[in-house]
């Protein structure tokens, strides 16, 4: 992904839910002249979001850019507290077919110049968890197994701080939302290719809960594994292999202590 102030994203075709709105749409017209022009961009939202009687437009329309190529980082950023704040407006199909690939792409894609983006994106799954499961539950395993890739791919000792109140939050509020989860979402998540699960990032984790001189380290891995064990419970019930190797990740970090 580009380090310039634009993120270039998949381009596709308008879904048949906003085509009345962008195609030829004066309104989608005046967004679409400003997407390298924050200031501008934000501004005319403003004007329409004071005038527009059916505001869930404005959404069509931002649900729609997000499949553009070459928006500036600022206004994807602001679609995204945008959704955060009007996400009952957001409709299935537009979390499916718009939102739900932007989510993955941020998500996978390790640049470290997208921090406010992939803020933004964490806070948005949070409000969707928790007010808008619905709109999660048929592709649960396809966003969470690209969060849990985000964690393995992301989170070291020096990056964590910037995430982990939002990373637990959202964990917390999945496990109380999603679980138990089907031993096929189970399967799904052990097979991705940066895994939680695998040996390399539980010992990881485990140096960290071992990290006698970053006690907030320390703490944060412990609360992380609390919750992935919570999330991935099967695997410890049923003596799994996997789930004895997630056990000794804390068995393991007691004896530094």
């Amino acid at each position: 992904m580009s380090s310039s102030s634009t993120i270039t994203t998949r381009k596709t075709r308008a879904t048949t839910v906003i085509s009345n709105v962008t195609d030829g749409s004066p309104i989608f017209d005046d967004f679409h002249t400003n997407l390298s022009s924050p200031i501008e961009f934000i501004n005319l939202y403003n004007q329409y979001f004071q005038s527009l009687t059916h505001r869930s437009t404005l959404i069509n329309i931002l649900s729609n850019i997000l499949t553009l190529e070459n928006v500036d980082k600022k206004i994807l950023s602001f679609i995204l507290d945008c959704f955060i704040t009007n996400s009952e407006n957001l409709s299935d199909i537009q979390f499916k077919q718009d939102l739900l690939p932007f989510i993955k792409q941020i998500l996978i894609t390790n640049d470290e110049n997208n921090n406010d983006i992939l803020l933004s994106t964490i806070r948005l799954l949070i409000v969707f968890v928790e007010y808008r499961p619905n709109i999660l539950t048929l592709t649960l395993a396809e966003w969470l197994s690209c969060l849990l890739n985000f964690l393995v791919t992301h989170l070291s000792s020096t990056t964590y701080t910037t995430y982990a109140d939002l990373i637990i939050d959202l964990l917390s509020k999945i496990v109380k939302q999603f679980t138990p989860l089907s031993k096929e979402i189970i399967d799904i998540l052990g097979r991705s290719p940066s895994s939680v699960i695998s040996t390399s990032f539980l010992n990881q984790l485990k140096l960290w809960i071992q990290n006698t001189d970053d006690i907030r380290l320390a703490l944060f891995a412990i609360h992380l594994w609390q919750l992935l064990a919570a999330l991935l419970s099967r695997l410890l019930l049923r003596g799994h292999t996997k789930g004895n190797e997630m056990l000794a990740v804390i068995e393991d970090g007691e004896f530094a202590y």
